[in-house]
This record gives structure tokens, C-alpha cells and sequence, in this order.
């Protein structure tokens, strides 16, 4: 294609040259000189090439409410056998740790679903977006260049992603996950999780931001970032769990480190100090 364009080029010059010495072959001139073009076009058409506009993510995006689209609040609706799996795996403790105050990061869907007004950071590039959310520092990478998932890989707490444009609508799938044995959000070692993120404006929703976000300053933007989640996992859940995340953009500086794990080691750091 770089080369007919080229060609069109040189011969659009030669028309304007043939133009002033002979208004014939001028118009011969020129009417080769469309061909190419035309040609050229429908090469780049022809081979995916021609310049296709998706949406932009890039940003720092705050969750302020999530929904149930089915209805019946944001509980989990756990089979009889996932019941008896959780009960199982917590009687085998006196307590169990809180998993935030310890720094533990919980994964998908938890990360996506979070309203305690920690925000999550994207940048976006032409084979990725990536995704760093404050909340125990959860980093996602979404590859959208067409790869298949890693082979052999080793799960994680956010799994594995990939994902395609449909239109206007980031369609992300997440497998690989790690299994995870505690409430609201459990996962066996067959979760897996299908996104639909898309930017919309305030005045195209009815959800609304409450509590502290609703404090937050965002400027002049009406921008909306809709997550509609689903978890399907057999393994503890009676079906597949939708839930629609909403998300708001702050400022660029709304976000900031996440330095739980510090605390944690000062505490073990005072243990040994010598008296």
C-alpha cells in the first residue's frame, strides 16, 4: 500500500506538469493517478489495514456503586455443595485473619466490585491495557493484540486476560484463576469471568454516587465507565454471578501507593527490638 501510494504521488505531480504543457495528457495523467488511489484504498481495506477507532480507557476510574441486574442485592448465591465447601475450610480454624487488614489481594470478581473507595489506574496501549487497582496494589493485564491465553501458566488471584472490541464494548475474558476459599467471592479451579466495559455519560444512567464518593471532585467530567461482570464457577456458585460495577473518572492524583505490607513488617521489625 506504501508503495501505490508513492506511485500516487509521483503521478499527481506529473499531472500538474502535463497540465500546464498539454491539457490532454494532463487529464490522462490524472485519471491514472485516481486509479492508484482507488486502488490503493481498497488494498488497505482488503487487508485490514485502514484505521479502525476504539474507545480509550486510559484513566483513573473510581467504583461508586454495583448493582444486581437479577435483582436480589449483591450477595452470592451459593449451590448446597459450595456451602458445605466454605463451612468445611473455615472449620478447620478459631478465626480467620480480616484478608485486607493482612494485605491479601482477593482477585476477580472482588477487585472489579470494590467500593471502598480505593481507584483503579489504566493505561491503555495497542496490545494491552493495563489495569493497577490502589486495593492491595492488583495489577491486571489485558491483552487485546489478538493473543491466545499463556500455556502452562500459573494461576493467579486475577487470572489470565484477553480481550476483543465489539464495537464500542471491551469484551475481556479472564480464566487461570487461583481458587480462593472464603466468602462473599470463592473460586474453585473452575472460575472463570466474562467483562463488557463501556464509557457512557451521568445523564445515561439512573446509578449514582454515594457515601464518600460522592465527595470526590471530578472536575468537569460526566464520564462513566460501566463493568458488567460475570463469574461462572460450578464449583460453588448455583449459576453464573452478574454484577454491574459503575465507575466514575477522578484526577490523576486520586490514586496513590498502597503500602499495607509496610505496617505489617514494622509490627515483626518491633518484636525484635532490643530493650
Amino acid at each position: 500500500m506504501g508503495r501505490a501510494l508513492a506511485i500516487f504521488a509521483a503521478l499527481a505531480l506529473l499531472a500538474g506538469c502535463m497540465q500546464a504543457e498539454s491539457p490532454g495528457a494532463g487529464d490522462a495523467a490524472a485519471d491514472a493517478a485516481a486509479t492508484v488511489a482507488n486502488s490503493a484504498g481498497a488494498t488497505g481495506a482488503a487487508s485490514g489495514t485502514a484505521a479502525t477507532s476504539v474507545p480509550d480507557f486510559s484513566g483513573v476510574w473510581m467504583a461508586f456503586t454495583v448493582e444486581n441486574p437479577n435483582g436480589g442485592g449483591n450477595q452470592p448465591s451459593y449451590s448446597a455443595e459450595g456451602e458445605a465447601l466454605l463451612d468445611a475450610y473455615a472449620a478447620q480454624f478459631e478465626t480467620i485473619p480480616e484478608v485486607g487488614g493482612n494485605c491479601v489481594g482477593t482477585g476477580i470478581p472482588s477487585v472489579m466490585l470494590s467500593t471502598v473507595s480505593y481507584p483503579i489506574e489504566m493505561v491503555q496501549t495497542e496490545s494491552r491495557i493495563l489495569m493497577v487497582a490502589e486495593l492491595e496494589t492488583q495489577v491486571r493485564r489485558i491483552f487485546i493484540d489478538g493473543r491466545d491465553f499463556p500455556d502452562n501458566a500459573f494461576p493467579q488471584m486475577v487470572g489470565h486476560s484477553i480481550g476483543s472490541f465489539e464495537g464500542d464494548t471491551l469484551v475481556i475474558e479472564t480464566t487461570q484463576l487461583e481458587p480462593w476459599q472464603l466468602r462473599p467471592w470463592p473460586r474453585s479451579d473452575e472460575a472463570s469471568a466474562v467483562e463488557r466495559l463501556h464509557l457512557t455519560t451521568f445523564d445515561e444512567i439512573e446509578a449514582r454516587p454515594t457515601g464518600f464518593v460522592a465527595g470526590l471532585d471530578r472536575g468537569d467530567s460526566t464520564e462513566v465507565l460501566v463493568v458488567d461482570i460475570t463469574l461462572t464457577d460450578p464449583g460453588y456458585y448455583e449459576g453464573p454471578e452478574r454484577r454491574i460495577a459503575y465507575y466514575q473518572r477522578v484526577g490523576d492524583y486520586a490514586t496513590a501507593e498502597y503500602i499495607c505490607a509496610r505496617g505489617l513488617w514494622e509490627e515483626l521489625l518491633e518484636a525484635e527490638r532490643i530493650e
